[in-house]
């Protein structure tokens, strides 16, 4: 295989190779080196040879081209999750969200999924004349929607991918915990 013209950062390396399904051992074996070196490049703890990474690279490559897979959600899953409740200010949350840069939000109250927040709710805020005289005394229960769908660490990266051709965002929970969101941006990084 030629060598490509850019090789994908480093600090991927990680998340490809769970998202090919592959162990530290498996795709050490798969590209000729030690699952040591694998585990040491993912900790970010040494910088490989050029040989080395791409040969990392083109086994992961080799992988999901013989054996494309529907991974599990965790996989895909953004683990930190940036969450209001329905008693933060309508402008703080909106801060959150820049801050972060995302468009979506959870609203947990107690722990609970009690609704979601969206920058097109906060957009609808804006340009409504009767809320936007009263934004600064907003609160997100006051303007919130129903909360996004909840699925299981283990479905199937397909399922939420037609969730979210028609939600914002799917929360991803383990054992009855939150344990992140997938979001179209989320699918998309796994291309």
């Amino acid at each position: 295989m030629a060598p490509p013209n850019d090789l994908p950062s480093l600090t991927d390396l990680r998340r490809r190779r769970l998202r090919a399904g592959l162990s530290q051992t498996e795709l050490a074996r798969r590209a000729g080196v030690s699952q040591s070196l694998v585990a040491k490049i993912e900790r970010g703890r040494i910088d490989p040879s050029y040989r080395k990474a791409l040969a990392l690279f083109e086994a992961l490559d080799r992988h999901l081209e013989a054996e494309p897979r529907d991974v599990p959600v965790r996989h895909l899953a953004t683990p930190t999750l940036v969450q209001v409740e329905p008693s933060t200010m309508l402008v703080e949350a909106a801060r959150r969200m820049r801050r972060h840069s995302i468009s979506q939000v959870p609203v947990l109250s107690g722990g609970l999924v009690v609704g979601s927040l969206t920058d097109r709710t906060i957009v609808r805020c804006l340009a409504d004349p009767r809320s936007v005289s009263r934004l600064s005394r907003l609160t997100v229960g006051e303007v919130l929607e129903g909360p996004f769908p909840q699925i299981d660490a283990d479905t199937p990266s397909r399922v939420a991918a037609a969730l979210l051709r028609h939600v914002p965002a799917v929360l991803v929970t383990e054992r009855g915990t939150l344990r992140g969101i997938v979001t179209q941006s989320d699918l998309f990084k796994a291309l």
